[in-house]
């Protein structure tokens, strides 16, 4: 089965699954909880707090890596009201194993950020395609 992604894939491909609070208030620390807790959950890591500690933009960046993916989240606040802005966090999951490619990561974790119904989400390909969205984000790509 081909799947979303994967026609957006190749070698060394990445890609961002963007996303905001689907109808809660803005709160940076609240949502970095709890989508850091369904990011374990769904891609079965678990993120510690980046050591490098929090930029001066006042972002929040949490890391996991093994020899099969690394996973980077990082939680920064909106700085406008474009469709980035609506969904200002971003994960960023790195398959490092020949069983799975990164398409694939992206693509599981998109639609389990998707099923659970709490999100906006844009999933973008390393060039800044969108790949896939759960609302409009318009045509000015």
């Amino acid at each position: 089965m081909v799947g979303r992604f994967e026609p957006h894939g190749g070698y060394k491909k990445d890609f961002a699954v963007h996303a905001g609070p689907a109808q809660a208030a803005w709160d940076r620390a609240a949502f970095a909880d709890e989508i850091r807790g369904d990011v374990d959950r769904i891609l079965g890591v678990a993120l510690a707090e980046d050591s490098g500690g929090r930029p001066a933009s006042g972002a929040w960046s949490y890391w996991f890596e093994n020899e099969d993916l690394s996973v980077r989240l990082v939680v920064a606040d909106p700085e406008g009201d474009g469709p980035l802005d609506r969904a200002p966090a971003y994960v960023v999951p790195v398959s490092r194993s020949a069983d799975v490619e990164t398409w694939q990561l992206a693509e599981r974790l998109y639609d389990g950020l998707d099923a659970l119904g709490r999100y906006l989400l844009i999933a973008l390909e390393d060039e800044g395609m969108p790949v896939a969205s759960n609302f409009d984000i318009g045509d000015d790509w």
